[in-house]
């Protein structure tokens, strides 16, 4: 059982594949989960107001596509927690895994996807790639 265990949940993976994550979390925690949804960097090239709305139109996207996997955690009683992090997305997951001592990625994976994933790899295959943490990749 692990005690702190990140889900990152994309747009990508939205509805049954986040569901398919956070169940297998939900059955390996004795702990709390953290839910992350990372978002691209406002380009800075836009300043003032423009930057700030941007940022906080991506920050209310990210909570609305968490807030029904933050419900489901409630129903269960689970302890959790959820983010929305602005940054690349391996990185941004690694980085954040440290940040909140997790012992274990729960991350959904369909393989590439792609050109560009069959390129530079998948999130999940980077994510891999650069982590000292657990990562359980679950398949459909």
């Amino acid at each position: 059982m692990y005690q702190k265990i990140l889900v990152p949940i994309s747009g990508k993976t939205q509805g049954e594949r986040a569901r398919a994550s956070l169940n297998q979390a939900i059955r390996l925690c004795s702990g709390d989960i953290t839910l992350l949804h990372v978002v691209n960097p406002v380009s800075q090239m836009l300043s003032g107001n423009a930057h700030s709305e941007i940022q906080h139109e991506e920050q209310a996207r990210g909570q609305t596509l968490l807030s029904p996997h933050a419900a489901m955690l409630e129903k269960a009683h689970i302890p959790h927690s959820w983010r929305v992090v602005e940054g690349t997305p391996a990185e941004t997951i690694v980085r954040v895994a440290h940040e909140i001592n997790a012992d274990l990625i729960v991350m959904y994976t369909d393989g590439r996807d792609d050109l560009g994933d069959m390129l530079l790899g998948s999130i999940t295959e980077r994510v891999l790639r650069t982590v000292d943490i657990n990562l359980l990749a679950v398949r459909r």
